[in-house]
């Protein structure tokens, strides 16, 4: 006598183990890819989204950056360097053996 549960009211032969074993499997290599397919769905649609939002986010940066120029009358800064040139002079000088604070060489 078999002393396993029969859940689906079929027979516990070896042939129908066999057949569900195969039937699970088959279930499983499906689901596996159609969750592929929908991990690479989603990706491609973040890729693009992605995308777009750099392109535009781009364009903004460019089209503010020539309303800037226009606005000063200057030609647009490059955007690579951000280096500022400027001529500064000296008003007082601070002896670094001073404190600050009161004024007194340590």
């Amino acid at each position: 006598m078999n002393a396993r549960p029969n859940l689906f009211g079929i027979s516990g032969g070896p042939l129908a183990q066999a057949l569900s074993v195969v039937v699970f499997g088959v279930l499983l290599v499906g689901a596996v890819i159609m969750g592929a397919v929908l991990l690479a769905a989603i990706l491609g649609v973040a890729v693009v989204a992605w995308i777009g939002f750099s392109v535009r986010l781009w364009w903004l940066r460019r089209k503010l950056g020539g309303v800037a120029a226009a606005q000063s009358g200057a030609e647009a800064p490059p955007q690579s360097g951000r280096l500022i040139e400027a001529e500064y002079t000296v008003l007082d000088e601070r002896d670094p053996r001073r404190d600050p604070r009161d004024g007194a060489p340590h």
